[in-house]
């Protein structure tokens, strides 16, 4: 599944999405990142709270249950 993030600077070919805690964000608590096999995680978006982190990725979800080849956060 093509990712592509909210910053614009990645597009990552991923197995898997996740929230994470942003421990050294101190505006954006919550971070949904991407990883595809060995190469480690990179940051699609940055979320104030984690019920906005929570609702992205279940649009994400949405999207590719719907049978999208992409996602643009």
């Amino acid at each position: 599944m093509l990712v592509y993030s909210q910053d614009r600077k990645s597009v990552l070919d991923a197995d898997t999405i996740q929230i994470q805690k942003n421990i050294s964000g101190k505006e954006a608590k919550y971070i949904i990142s991407a990883s595809a096999g060995a190469r480690g995680a990179v940051v699609m978006g940055q979320y104030l709270e984690e019920e906005d982190a929570t609702h992205e990725l279940e649009k994400v979800f949405d999207a590719f249950a719907g049978g999208a080849a992409a996602y643009k956060f």
